[in-house]
């Protein structure tokens, strides 16, 4: 009997034994998991956001008297090398939009809707060319756009001739290619029965010689070769902003 009992309580312990190895093994597993996952290492940017950040932001919220609320945000950028040409295009954007901010101000103080109902920017950098786009959306939904093109290898400022040099083409290639893109996308537009009378007046004015050198040329997020035009035509305000994808054969 007594061996019996001996025998029983051997084993007994030795289950114990082997619960309490398993739970220690299975403590420790779970505590590997759960330890606190290694801290993200900041990486230096390596795109547009390496050279430019916002200078200046700030939202307006004018309340109506139904109750309703239209917020409006303004965000401005600036050019962080340090660059002589860098500071001048800093201060050509401040100077240009600055006020929109003081305007914003005196007409939430007196109570008036905002007349510019947004104001924001994007940053393209392509190989060595970076591009700002800022654009400035008024309350009747159109859309002013301001570009600046900075070559971040030189710190240069860039010009419709500095983008010719560095695509290896003339001048005369990169205006008669902003104009041929310009044309196909105002034809497609206005070249209606009802805009006849005027169609052709505001044809030519869009395909000016000096609309076209006013054009901003730059290269967006994907790549593409863009402008930036002044379009005329018999509606609205008579000229808006648009912007174009040019193709160069």
């Amino acid at each position: 009997m007594k061996i019996r009992i001996i025998t029983a309580a051997l084993f007994l312990c030795a289950v114990l034994s082997s619960c309490s190895a398993q739970d220690s093994q299975q403590q420790e597993y779970y505590q590997i998991v759960t330890d606190p996952p290694t801290e993200a290492v900041e990486t230096e940017p390596n795109g547009a956001e390496k050279y430019v950040k916002t200078a200046k932001e700030e939202s307006f919220v004018h309340e109506e008297k139904s109750g309703a609320a239209d917020k409006a945000t303004y965000k401005i950028p600036k050019l962080t090398t340090g660059a002589k040409d860098a500071e001048d295009i800093n201060k050509k954007i401040l100077k240009k939009y600055e006020k929109d901010f003081e305007t914003a101000q005196n007409e939430i103080d007196s109570g008036q809707p905002l007349s510019v109902s947004e104001i924001g920017y994007e940053s393209y950098l392509n190989d060595i060319i970076l591009s700002i786009v800022i654009t400035r959306t008024s309350a009747d939904h159109t859309v002013d756009y301001s570009v600046y093109n900075y070559n971040v290898e030189k710190n240069k400022s860039m010009n419709i001739s500095d983008f010719a040099g560095y695509m290896k083409r003339s001048y005369e290639e990169i205006v008669a290619a902003v104009k041929s893109s310009l044309e196909n996308d105002y034809v497609s537009k206005f070249k209606y029965d009802d805009l006849k009378n005027d169609y052709y007046i505001n044809y030519e004015k869009t395909l000016s010689d000096e609309n076209i050198e006013n054009s901003s040329l730059f290269f967006d997020n994907n790549g593409n070769f863009c402008a930036i035009c002044k379009e005329y035509a018999s509606v609205n305000k008579g000229e808006f902003s648009v912007k174009i994808k040019v193709n160069l054969e």
